[in-house]
């Protein structure tokens, strides 16, 4: 004859009479189901963290692109540019140099420093006194530093970007200078 006792309120019956405590309710013990909890909290922060990374690298790639970009546009737009001095010296950068920050700021806050270049230079020279060069370039280089998007690296990692931790950027562009003829 089976035992017709009534179950305790914390325990869990089987309909045989016989109580288990609700601790065996879901097949785990106390302890186990706290280990699984700190457990999931571990993966969860791992994968946040891992992903992090991914967003902060992937768009520190994408800003550098864009930069690398600007500064060949920024070339492209020297070498094709219309208004010359003598020699065919480029006399006004400025109008170039706002395009190149312009564009570079569609995709960054981080200050840049354009600079614009002849090679070689026919800045201050007159006809017939002209450099001559078999292929004369236009170089546009742009210098600056790109802050973090997530700042989440130590101090002591990255440059300073006005206030905010970053790395530097240096891109170089040349392009054949349609302006001046070759010899």
């Amino acid at each position: 004859m089976l035992c017709s006792r009534r179950p305790h309120p914390g325990e869990l019956s089987l309909g045989l009479g016989v109580g288990l405590p609700d601790e065996y309710a879901m097949g785990k013990t106390r302890s186990e189901r706290g280990q699984a909890l700190i457990e999931t909290a571990i993966s969860i922060l791992l994968f946040l963290g891992v992903t992090l990374a991914l967003v902060t690298f992937g768009h520190a790639f994408m800003v550098v692109n864009m930069i690398t970009h600007a500064a060949r546009d920024g070339a492209r737009l020297a070498a094709t540019w219309p208004y010359r001095g003598a020699c065919n010296a480029i006399t006004n950068y400025d109008s170039i140099m706002s395009t190149v920050k312009a564009e570079i700021g569609t995709v960054t806050g981080g200050s840049f420093q354009v600079n614009i270049d002849q090679v070689p230079s026919q800045n201050g020279l007159t006809s017939p006194n002209c450099a001559n060069s078999t292929t004369p370039q236009v170089k546009v280089t742009v210098t600056g530093c790109v802050p973090y998007i997530f700042p989440i690296l130590p101090s002591n990692l990255g440059q300073d970007c006005n206030g905010q931790k970053g790395f530097t950027v240096n891109r170089v562009a040349y392009f054949h200078d349609e302006g001046v003829r070759p010899n």
